[in-house]
């Protein structure tokens, strides 16, 4: 068996895998020293008496010191898990992989090979820190409120030019919040916000995919990814770009699968 845990800008992700399949998996919300360990400590005792190796990936995994644990670990490099995770998810071995933590990484996987093709610094942490300065909510207040809004603060293409233009249907937003004005809030700036994460992060996946000819193999993965709105409106806007992309179950635990796997491996 092998623990291995994901350690984000925001979150701790921990998964424990036996013979390449997931036992338990557990999330704490913190990053720090301490929020590791509750994690190790959470999903060593699900492992009961049985041996298990330990593997530390993500940005926070060189902030831990061999004194932080009862058992040696090893330190498994972030892109290689998050798309070693991409592979087994997806059971591909030809995807590409979004990865949206606090922020968003873009890694392309084929023939066993892992490029890291870029990112953007919105994700998770601008959910979270625009939810706070706008709405004075935490980014499931931001949801929930979303859901209520009769619509949003955006422009639609409709709007401008009076219809659809090319592949883009007339819905499709022109201008995130090209209708606020000072005092607008509610519902509706909840729904633009959430809208224009999504939106961004969706035309930037789908293009940089396309630069690796890999637009229709698309899986979005994260902790993000299992917020409806969020996903919902993703896979919509690759997919209005003539993308395909997907979420599979686990998204959320995809660098610590593939942490997993390639510490199995002896890999990483």
């Amino acid at each position: 068996m092998i623990l291995s845990i994901d350690i984000g800008g925001t979150n701790t992700h921990g998964v424990l895998m036996d013979d390449g399949k997931v036992k338990s998996a557990h999330t704490v919300e913190g990053k720090e020293p301490g929020d590791v360990r509750d994690c190790f400590g959470i999903l060593s005792k699900k492992a009961g008496n049985e041996g298990f190796g330990l593997v530390l990936t993500g940005g926070g995994a060189r902030k831990m010191q061999p004194a932080d644990f009862p058992v040696p670990f090893r330190a498994i490099d972030e892109i290689e898990a998050i798309g070693a995770g991409g592979e087994l998810l997806s059971g591909r071995k030809d995807i590409f992989v979004v990865s949206i933590g606090t922020g968003t990484a873009f890694v392309s996987v084929r023939g066993g090979r892992c490029e890291h093709v870029g990112g953007t610094g919105v994700g998770g942490g601008t959910i979270h820190g625009l939810s706070g300065l706008m709405l004075g909510l935490d980014p499931d207040g931001a949801e929930e409120a979303a859901r209520g809004a009769g619509g949003n603060l955006d422009i639609t293409v409709g709007d401008i030019v009076g219809g659809s233009l090319g592949r883009i249907p007339s819905h499709a937003t022109a201008s995130n919040f090209g209708r606020a004005r000072r005092g607008s809030g509610g519902p509706e700036a909840a729904s633009s916000l959430l809208t224009m994460i999504a939106e961004s992060i969706g035309v930037m996946a789908f293009f940089a995919a396309k630069t690796r000819g890999q637009e229709g193999s698309i899986l979005i993965c994260g902790r993000v990814a299992i917020n409806k709105i969020i996903k919902e409106k993703i896979v919509y806007t690759i997919g209005m770009f003539g993308g395909k992309a997907s979420i599979p179950k686990d998204a959320e635990f995809c660098a610590a699968m593939g942490a997993a796997v390639l510490g199995s491996k002896g890999r990483g």
